[in-house]
């Protein structure tokens, strides 16, 4: 690691996360988050997705907008599936895309629905997914939202 970097791991759900902390060669303080998807063995690169600093809020604005919408799908009654995406590709990162997708099937008395938010990630060659539900969703807007202050805390450090 650069003496001049700090990482942080953040805490969350399902997925790898860590807060790096730096100085860029004008020795001015920066940060970005930085996903991690490995694949599903060690055949594969894994897939790694870095959001700087100032596209941090659009993310979490965008998870919180994700989330109202898997709050409506586990509330509505309906069969069939549902998806849409929140992020695409190159609006907050290069290698992250954000979708919302639902499954909803209801026979007699039985009935199956699964609301879920996946993080794509992409690496050079595959596109890895990790999935969440609303609660989990909760974690990480919270966690990202406080990814600013941490930074902060970080920096001091450097």
């Amino acid at each position: 690691m650069n003496p001049r970097q700090l990482e942080q791991d953040l805490e969350l759900p399902n997925i790898r996360a860590s807060l790096v902390a730096y100085h860029n060669v004008a020795q001015k303080s920066q940060w970005y988050l930085r996903f991690f998807i490995p694949g599903p063995d060690r055949r594969y690169n894994p897939g790694v997705a870095v959001v700087r600093s100032f596209r941090v809020p659009r993310l979490v604005d965008s998870l919180k907008k994700a989330r109202q919408k898997m709050k409506l799908l586990e509330q509505e009654k309906y069969s069939g599936t549902y998806s849409e995406d929140f992020v695409l590709r190159s609006e907050i990162s290069d290698n992250l895309s954000i979708t919302v997708s639902s499954r909803k099937s209801y026979f007699l008395f039985w009935s199956y629905s699964k609301v879920r938010l996946y993080f794509l990630v992409s690496s050079k060659t595959n596109t890895f997914s990790e999935s969440f539900d609303s609660d989990d969703v909760k974690i990480v807007i919270n966690a990202l939202s406080s990814a600013e202050k941490l930074a902060a805390k970080l920096i001091t450090q450097l």
